[in-house]
């Protein structure tokens, strides 16, 4: 049974489920506009910044959607190219001369700011742009809205604008508005039933589990509704090729550590504790799920829109070795994508499909109710991996020194702890949102200090630990001479 994905021809774009969540839970987050901080490796100037991001609402008619009310669900409407195009665009494109973006904490305070503007998605331009001159490294936030674009659709749009910087053509990307029963629903009509079964038994035993079990979390106290997001920009000191020599040691990839050192680093805090467990929430992305890839883009299915989907990881016992604990997590995040693979995700997603019927006053009213219930699941974090982002970079850049970004921080808001784990020219960043209403930022800083801590200690254990047995029997030999 497919659900290819459908490139949109008219002025009207439907919304998959996930995208009328975020339009219901809009306000009552405050905003959930993706701000993405570029900070360029060369001068680049205002005009320049200005021209290729207005090339941008040009090319991608989703960028110029207003979210419009239909007689019961919602839609986007593109809107056309003009005058009323180019006074939005005036308003969403700030130049700002008073960042001191030499200074990690007035960086980080200007980030924090972009986090929380509210864009009135019913208007349309679907972005808001910040760009801060410098003499050597310049500084842009790029933001777009949740419900337009996922994190893939983003890493694209920094792709294209460091294109358009570096004098080359931004990439036509089609519209598309795939339906995202496309990524859990089996092969056959027959196949239903079984799957759903599947599914559903999946989560009845998830749910057995995490009620006997003691969730770790950072201090939290929980509030009737919520206020700010936190954020905190943070670079992991031991470097990104140690990391993954001792991935490559443990025979996982790079990612599955980084989860497993975060999930060590909750346990961690109740190390006597029989029942304490880390339960992350692993985003994971649903486009390679798709029956076929659209026509226009067959490598990777629809880039435009969300398309994601999310699993947990739930691990326990802060003693457990490290080549258990890794194998533990490699298991868990291969079982929860193996289970997009065999359609065994149909229960909790049917269930979502009904978002859109039920409308976007009665989606918004119960997630009130669920956060003054304090009903919400428990879970230690949200972490989401964007990966090795280098791809960013043109390959065909011109000119005697190409454009390139020398640091990337993307956040999106968060009702649970998000780090997010991004690798750009061998050093990882774990920047973090969350909510400030509920956790000090003295909490999240110690949890950072606290992983950093984990790394450099499974990076000794690890490889050294390696190299010390690797150099034993040479050490023997030399003894017996």
């Amino acid at each position: 049974m497919a659900f290819p994905s459908k490139t949109v021809t008219g002025d009207t774009v439907p919304l998959n489920r996930s995208e009328h969540g975020y339009a219901a839970i809009e306000g009552l987050a405050g905003t959930m506009v993706q701000p993405y901080l570029m900070r360029f490796d060369a001068p680049v100037s205002e005009a320049q910044v200005r021209a290729v991001l207005r090339q941008l609402v040009s090319a991608y008619p989703k960028l110029r959607a207003a979210l419009e009310p239909g007689w019961h669900r919602y839609h986007l409407r593109i809107l056309p190219e003009g005058p009323l195009i180019d006074q939005m665009f005036a308003l969403a494109f700030r130049v700002h001369t008073d960042v001191d973006l030499d200074d990690p904490e007035a960086l980080q305070a200007w980030h924090w700011r972009a986090l929380h503007e509210v864009l009135p998605l019913e208007r349309g331009l679907g972005l808001r742009a910040h760009f801060a001159p410098h003499p050597q490294r310049p500084a842009l936030i790029f933001g777009v809205p949740h419900l337009l674009a996922d994190g893939m659709t983003m890493v694209e749009q920094v792709r294209q604008i460091l294109r358009g910087l570096n004098g080359l053509p931004v990439e036509a990307m089609p519209l598309e508005a795939p339906s995202m029963l496309g990524a859990i629903a089996p092969e056959r009509w027959w196949q239903w039933p079984r799957q759903v079964w599947r599914s559903r038994q999946h989560k009845v035993a998830e749910a057995r589990r995490l009620a006997g079990l003691h969730v770790q979390q950072l201090p939290t106290a929980l509030g009737a509704h919520y206020s700010t997001t936190g954020l905190r920009h943070h670079t992991v000191p031991t470097p990104v090729a140690d990391l993954r020599r001792a991935a490559r040691q443990l025979g996982v990839s790079l990612n599955t550590l980084l989860v497993s050192a975060i999930a060590q680093t909750f346990l961690e805090q109740a190390p006597g504790d029989p029942l304490a467990a880390a339960v992350i929430r692993i985003s994971v992305n649903l486009r390679k799920f798709y029956p076929a890839a659209s026509a226009t883009s067959p490598a990777h299915g629809p880039l435009w829109g969300n398309h994601v989907g999310a699993f947990l990881v739930i691990e326990q016992d802060a003693r457990k070795p490290w080549a258990e604990r890794v194998r533990s997590v490699d298991a868990a995040i291969k079982e929860g994508q193996a289970r997009y693979a065999r359609r065994e995700m149909c229960w909790t997603y049917l269930l979502e499909e009904l978002t859109p019927w039920l409308g976007r006053t009665l989606v918004g009213h119960i997630g009130l109710k669920l956060k003054r219930a304090g009903r919400f699941p428990a879970i230690s974090c949200h972490a989401t991996s964007l990966g090795d982002v280098g791809g960013i970079h043109p390959r065909e850049a011109t000119g005697a020194k190409p454009v390139r970004v020398a640091q990337l921080v993307p956040l999106v808001n968060s009702i649970s702890p998000l780090p997010v784990l991004v690798e750009l020219d061998g050093v990882l960043s774990v920047p973090m949102a969350w909510q400030l209403g509920e956790t000090p930022p003295a909490a999240v800083a110690d949890f950072h200090a606290r992983l950093d801590a984990t790394l450099a200690r499974l990076v000794q254990e690890v490889v050294g630990g390696a190299a010390s047995d690797a150099g034993a029997p040479m050490a023997a030999r030399q003894a017996a001479a």
